[in-house]
């Protein structure tokens, strides 16, 4: 029974260190991993070979594949793109089951992992302050961990081989191992795990090489169910991407069964593998090289029939924000810049409507033209309550990031563009507010109150324009002058329009009441268009350069 109690003692020990090995891995990485991954994933190629590196260090296509999720979600790469670095993780998961199958069964592996453990954990109590050194004491400590569970599980093994017998099973043929791979796998969710457990099983004589390859063949489709169900919620190309993954292995677990016996006699004869356990390491990385021999040439096909399989559909949406946005630290600060810079772009689209939705209605066209300023109102209220849905979506997101270990620098971007977020609100509000008074402008039958509206829309088409080329601007010093210039501006043509307006009530032209509603109006554009400003200083400057924007002395 204590066998047993060690083999399974041995099982947890190497699933809490592979666990513990991907988040330190991905900790370590940090934004090199990111700009890895950009870099390696322009082609098709380059996105495989990148796929199979980085899951070769990170030792899990199923991180791989959900970070991989996280990047097309936050629009780091193209799900195109996305396709490759799924079939190269297949490949690159490999490298721990030739670790293992080198390394694990070769050595006295315990009394090599023991003296690891030792000093990391030593280390990591005295460098818990030190971020970048106590993630490298965790990784060696991980991998200590890892080969002691292997270790107990090799031990465990050695002696239940006595009272286990898989061979009676044998006569089910091939599927019924496959079956239990699968089934493993699902439940632990790491194929690495299930073939470091067949390995000690091949090891110890409860399975033979056939059978431990059957079994592979089931790791493979077990570690797909994870990336499905990760990709059932989020964006479309989200889901193409999580289900391109089970397709994959779907399609390759049954081309390696069905050549199954070939492929054991190509390793054994042709490439001369005698070892049984590097022979089952051989078949396992043969099948995903296999697989991407299989689809790389039909890749683009695959794509397209993904996309007609997987339709977007708007129809549901009720904000701008992006669905499952990722969690992963680095990815959450793109994540969050796109979605402010995004909000920023519908709030442009959303104010111009509000300014330039009416026209006034001509003799000929007045019932057609009623149905147009009905129809732009409805548009614009609807356009104005999927902003302010998405700004609680994203100060949502922004209160779950506040769980994640962010670094300080990291806590000052999120702070950034989480401001730019609340002055884009505020902007889109201070002209919802004088939405009314703008359509009384373009219904008015005075005609100098209506030439000062024919002012108000010309010159926010200019405001407009010089707003979207500050946007185009990435030098962070010539921004900071053309803000304040934008701005200045700004303030010059709401006092030029003032003190025109006070002299027409001095001439009669206007009433106290018209003064009143107009000067109320031009200083909410004014307030929209500052808003709009410091949105874009938050978003582009560093965060003393917008502090230093915002609080500018009014011109």
């Amino acid at each position: 029974m204590i066998e047993i109690w060690r083999f399974l003692a041995g099982v947890g020990l190497f699933l809490y260190a592979m666990d513990m090995l991907e988040n330190v891995l991905k900790k370590l990485a940090g934004r090199s991993f990111k700009l890895f991954l950009r870099k390696y994933t322009q082609r098709l190629f380059t996105s495989v070979a990148g796929g199979a590196v980085i899951t070769g260090l990170l030792q899990s296509s199923s991180v791989v594949s959900l970070l991989v999720l996280a990047f097309v979600e936050s629009g780091i790469i193209s799900f195109k793109n996305a396709l490759g670095v799924i079939l190269g993780a297949n490949v690159g998961t490999t490298l721990s089951s030739w670790i293992v199958a080198t390394v694990g069964f070769k050595l006295d592996i315990e009394s090599y992992s023991l003296p690891v453990i030792a000093v990391s954990t030593i280390a990591m109590f005295f460098l818990h302050k030190r971020k970048q050194l106590y993630n490298s004491a965790k990784l060696l400590l991980s991998l200590g961990l890892l080969f002691l569970g292997l270790s107990f599980m090799k031990a465990g093994a050695e002696i239940m081989v006595e009272d286990v017998d898989l061979g009676r099973y044998a006569h089910y043929g091939s599927l019924i191992f496959v079956l239990i791979g699968f089934l493993i796998t699902t439940l632990i969710q790491s194929s690495s795990a299930t073939v470091a457990i067949t390995l000690t099983a091949l090891y110890t004589g409860v399975l033979d090489l056939n059978m431990a390859a059957a079994v592979v063949i089931g790791s493979e489709l077990g570690t797909t169910i994870k990336i499905v169900l990760s990709g059932m919620r989020g964006s479309i190309d989200k889901k193409r991407v999580a289900w391109s993954n089970f397709f994959f292995n779907i399609a390759t677990g049954i081309i390696a069964f069905l050549l199954l016996p070939w492929l054991i006699i190509f390793i054994r004869d042709i490439i001369h593998i005698n070892d049984p356990l590097l022979a089952l390491v051989a078949f396992q990385t043969t099948i995903n090289l296999l697989s991407i021999m299989m689809f790389m040439p039909f890749i683009h096909w695959f794509a397209r029939w993904l996309e007609r399989m997987f339709k977007d559909n708007h129809d549901d949406e009720v904000s701008f924000i992006t669905q499952n946005l990722p969690v992963v630290p680095e990815l959450a600060i793109d994540a969050m810049y796109r979605e402010a810079e995004n909000l920023s772009v519908k709030n442009i689209e959303f104010l111009k409507l509000i300014i330039m939705g009416s026209t006034r209605p001509s003799s000929e066209h007045f019932f057609s033209n009623l149905r147009a300023l009905a129809q732009s109102r409805v548009s614009a209220d609807d356009m104005y309550g999927r902003l302010k849905q998405t700004e609680g979506d994203i100060l949502e997101y922004y209160a779950l990031l506040q769980s994640e270990d962010l670094s300080p620098e990291q806590y000052d971007f999120l702070n950034k563009y989480i401001t730019a977020v609340r002055n884009n609100i505020h902007a889109a509000k201070s002209l919802k507010d004088i939405q009314h008074d703008l359509k009384d402008f373009d219904n008015t039958a005075n005609d100098t109150l209506y030439a000062h509206y024919l002012q108000l829309k010309e010159g926010w088409l200019e405001f407009e324009l010089s707003f979207k080329r500050l946007m185009a601007i990435d030098d962070k010093h010539l921004l900071f002058e053309e803000l304040t210039g934008v701005m200045k501006a700004a303030f010059v043509h709401y006092n030029n329009q003032n003190l025109m307006i006070i002299e027409e009530l001095k001439g009669k032209k206007l009433s106290e009441v018209e003064t009143s509603t107009l000067m109320n109006v031009q200083r909410e554009i004014l307030s929209a268009k500052k808003s709009l400003l410091r949105a874009l200083a938050y978003l582009r400057l560093t965060a003393t350069q917008a502090h230093e924007f915002e609080f500018l002395p009014e011109f």
